[in-house]
């Protein structure tokens, strides 16, 4: 599309030349022969540019700039003076009034055109950049409604969740207190069934329900933990300094005590001379405890090895074991109470491990499962953020 340009000069001939110029060199010319007619021309067209003459009777090119200029929808059509004035008072003025550029006459035709052209070019490039920054901002605005609209769905839908959340951990807690009760009625009874029969298949029958019932009682016992941890989250431990290999070696002499007389080979192992962590003693009792009891139901024979090392961040409790391996290549199910996929594998204490995933995260710190490199065994991994030292003693 071809750029327009208003010719003003009250000269016929130098209109005559200048829109010869221009029309060879693909402008459409509009030509006007003093002010008053320029700005009717304004009025009915928009322009690229204006090649504007100084000197014209009743209004001259400066004031016609000045008119121009006060319709502020004119404000980016370059003006460029053409004139004979040569004065740095003329020059200096024109620019004042809104010219952008000052041609002298006689003019040079490449220069005029080269003047024109980068002027014009100038021009679209402001023009496109407001285009592009209101578009940018409709954009930014338009993103920032969604935005708004977006995050209040998200803070209602999480303030549901945590409504559901609430409910449910109120819910299980609930259940496991009124579990707990009978269970121990039950529990009473089942002491005194004990001593009531000589027969094997009595005592056997006993012996699975006590079985049944202890195992109940343990899950009514986590699930009460995990709704605990769930509604109070670190407000429910009770932190302390503590020194994580000595309460190890109190929870593994517990687990070695109970499984003297096994087919297994247990040891422990502390490669750190202290280990200061801030911990909440019962429940990373509990974390131990679970994690020796994972690795025991499926390790009948050969050893359970507990290690404990250090990086420049962390203490790690490693629990090794020569039992069967981890089934299929995913294990992050292990770590889920409530995933079907806990039914299908050899290893199944979920409930468990998901409270002591729990524990540990609310610690900071995070267990890991793997199996073992050697091909044989797998390898239980508990990292806790280590505990700057100090003049306290570490409670064991």
């Amino acid at each position: 599309m071809k750029r327009k340009v208003l010719v003003v000069d009250d000269n016929p001939k130098n209109l005559q030349v200048v829109a010869a110029l221009l029309a060879e060199n693909n402008y459409q010319v509009e030509v006007a022969i003093s002010g008053q007619a320029a700005l009717m021309w304004l009025n009915q067209t928009k322009f690229d540019t204006i090649l504007l003459d100084v000197m014209m009777p009743d209004m001259d090119g400066f004031e016609t700039c000045e008119q121009i200029r006060q319709d502020k929808s004119n404000d980016n059509i370059p003006i460029i003076f053409l004139t004979a004035r040569q004065d740095i008072e003329s020059i200096t003025h024109g620019f004042k009034v809104g010219g952008v550029d000052y041609l002298t006459k006689p003019f040079n035709h490449d220069e005029l055109l080269a003047r024109l052209a980068t002027h014009i070019e100038l021009k679209e490039a402001r023009e496109k950049m407001t285009n592009l920054n209101q578009w940018l901002e409709k954009e930014v605005d338009d993103k920032t409604k969604a935005l708004r609209l977006s995050n209040k769905a998200l803070e209602e839908a999480n303030a549901e969740l945590r409504k559901l959340d609430r409910a449910k951990s109120d819910f299980l807690k609930a259940i496991s207190h009124e579990i707990r009760t009978p269970l121990n009625g039950i529990c009473g009874s089942l002491t005194l069934l004990k001593d009531y029969s000589e027969e094997d298949y009595f005592k056997e029958v006993v012996t699975l329900l006590d079985a049944s019932v202890t195992n109940l009682e343990k899950y009514s016992y986590v699930a009460l933990q995990i709704a605990n941890l769930q509604i109070k989250g670190d407000e429910y431990l009770g932190l302390q300094k503590v020194d994580l290999s000595s309460l190890a070696k109190n929870c593994f002499t517990d687990f070695e005590r109970q499984n003297t007389g096994s087919h297994l080979k247990i040891s422990f192992v502390s490669e750190c001379d202290e280990s200061p962590v801030m911990a909440d003693i019962k429940h990373i009792q509990e974390v131990i405890v679970a994690l020796l009891n994972s690795s025991l139901i499926f390790t009948k024979k050969g050893y359970i090895t507990m290690r404990i090392t250090e990086s420049s961040e962390s203490f790690f409790l490693k629990i090794e074991d020569s039992g069967c391996l981890f089934s299929g290549k995913e294990v992050s199910h292990y770590f889920d109470s409530l995933n079907n996929q806990n039914y299908q594998f050899e290893r199944n204490n979920a409930i468990e491990l998901h409270l002591a995933t729990i524990i540990v995260q609310l610690h900071k710190g995070k267990i890991t499962f793997e199996n073992n490199t050697s091909g044989q065994g797998t390898i239980t991994t508990l990292e806790i953020p280590k505990l700057i030292l100090s003049n306290t003693t570490a409670i064991s």
